[in-house]
């Protein structure tokens, strides 16, 4: 078989493993509080992740700077997962699967347009024009003050404000690989969170088998396989490609929550997502040339 057709394979998958997660995440919701999932889930992830790295033979020795950037996105992924497991709890995992996923490349580009003083061109700006009516779709600011800002919307609107601030951090890193560092930034969350919390690691055992199905499939087929391949996959092909299957991550969620959940799938969400999907292909696009035209210019 084609390499290519191998990778587009394993790319595809790894997008619907991430939007099945946030199916998984609800139901898990039901057993442990957040503070016991996030440690569940980075604790099993990272073990995954160390036999990734002897699989692809990467040497776990790092110098204490990039350590310290991967201990401190691994607070800030702690606060996204908090944010995410609350989310999913109190509101529809497949309005958060479409939303959180689409703003977060969104609030990501804004974030660094007013850190770096960037210039919007008028592109930009009609993806970012897209994206803001997107999420009004998605929001449907015309329903009650109450319903707009339920406790899931909140939660899911924190957690994709709260990336952008993942990924500027975890950009600043050089370690060898950015599969290692997952694996410090995954190690550093599964232990920050053990000490700040004062739980049982017991009580996950007395749990039945639909617990113990869902926690895997979120940590070593949501969080451990999907981010290696991703990964794997832009170092083989290349971020624009890789980017280009993103849109797979918001319509799993839609269909798996539909599936496993019985969530509705409202026109409203569905609209808001295509807006949104829009605008992240226009902004990623626009970021594509302007690296390519400072680079023409390096030259």
């Amino acid at each position: 078989m084609n390499k290519t057709i191998i990778f587009y394979t394993l790319l595809i998958l790894a997008m619907i493993a991430w939007g099945e997660t946030w199916v998984s995440a609800k139901i898990l919701t039901h057993y442990l509080k957040e503070e016991e999932l996030i440690f569940w889930r980075f604790f099993i992830t990272t073990f995954g992740m160390l036999f990734v790295l002897i699989m692809f033979r990467i040497d776990i020795r790092e110098n204490k700077k990039e350590l310290i950037i991967a201990l401190i996105a691994s607070i800030i992924l702690l606060l996204y997962n908090k944010f995410f497991f609350l989310g999913t709890k109190y509101g529809l995992a497949s309005f958060g699967g479409v939303f959180v996923t689409t703003m977060n490349p969104i609030f990501t580009f804004l974030l660094i347009a007013i850190l770096y003083r960037v210039l919007i061109n008028k592109t930009e700006i009609l993806g970012l024009v897209l994206g803001f009516i997107g999420a009004i779709f998605m929001l449907e600011i015309w329903k009650t003050h109450s319903q707009i800002f339920s406790l899931g919307n909140i939660y899911f609107l924190l957690a994709a404000l709260t990336w952008p601030i993942l990924t500027i951090i975890s950009g600043k890193q050089k370690m060898k690989s950015a599969i290692l560092f997952s694996f410090y930034m995954f190690f550093f969350t599964s232990i920050t969170q053990l000490f700040l919390l004062n739980f049982k690691l017991t009580n996950v055992f007395k749990f039945d088998t639909k617990f113990w199905v869902n926690i895997l499939i979120l940590s070593l087929w949501g969080t451990t396989f999907a981010t290696t391949i991703y990964f794997y996959t832009v170092d083989k092909l290349g971020s624009k490609i890789a980017s280009s299957f993103f849109f797979i991550v918001p319509v799993s969620a839609i269909i798996f929550s539909k599936i496993f959940l019985n969530e509705p799938i409202t026109i409203s969400l569905v609209i808001g997502g295509i807006f949104g999907l829009i605008a992240v292909y226009i902004l990623n696009f626009s970021k594509r040339k302007k690296n390519e035209k400072l680079h023409l210019n390096k030259k």
